[in-house]
C-alpha cells in the first residue's frame, strides 16, 4: 500500500495507539474526566481516518488527486484539533478550538462524500 491510503492508515493507527494509552492511564488513575475526549479520539482519529484510508486503498484512482491530499490534511487537522479542543473544554477551558475543529471535521466528511460520489464508477463491478 502506498500513497494517501498509507498516510490515512498510519495516522489512524497512531490515534488508536494514543487512545489505548489514554484509556489505560484513565483506568490506572480511576480519573475518567477525559472520557469524552478519549472516545472522540478513538472515533474521529482512529475509526474515521481508517475508513478514509481503506476507501482510498479500495479506490486508488480517488487518491491520485490534489483533493485527496487536501482531504488528508483537513481530516488530520480536524481530528487533532477536535480531541485537543474537547480535552481543553473538559478541563474548564474555552470551547473555541473544539468549535472550529468541529467544522473542520465536517468539512473533511463533506470532501469524503464528494470523493465517493465523483468516483462511484470506480467501485462498480459490471
Amino acid at each position: 500500500m502506498k500513497g494517501i491510503a498509507f498516510w490515512f492508515l498510519l495516522i489512524a493507527s497512531l490515534f488508536a495507539t494514543a487512545g489505548m494509552i489514554w484509556g489505560i492511564q484513565m483506568s490506572i488513575t480511576q480519573d475518567h474526566a477525559m472520557a469524552g475526549a478519549h472516545a472522540h479520539n478513538n472515533l474521529i482519529g482512529w475509526v474515521t481516518m481508517a475508513i478514509y484510508g481503506l476507501y482510498y486503498a479500495a479506490v486508488p484512482a480517488a487518491g491520485q488527486s490534489r483533493l485527496a491530499m487536501l482531504h488528508f490534511w483537513v481530516a488530520f487537522i480536524g481530528a487533532l484539533g477536535f480531541v485537543i479542543g474537547l480535552a481543553m473544554v473538559l478541563s474548564g477551558g474555552s470551547p473555541l478550538l473544539v468549535s472550529i475543529a468541529s467544522f473542520v471535521v465536517l468539512l473533511g466528511m463533506l470532501i469524503f462524500v464528494y470523493t465517493i460520489f465523483t468516483n462511484r464508477s470506480a467501485l462498480s463491478r459490471d
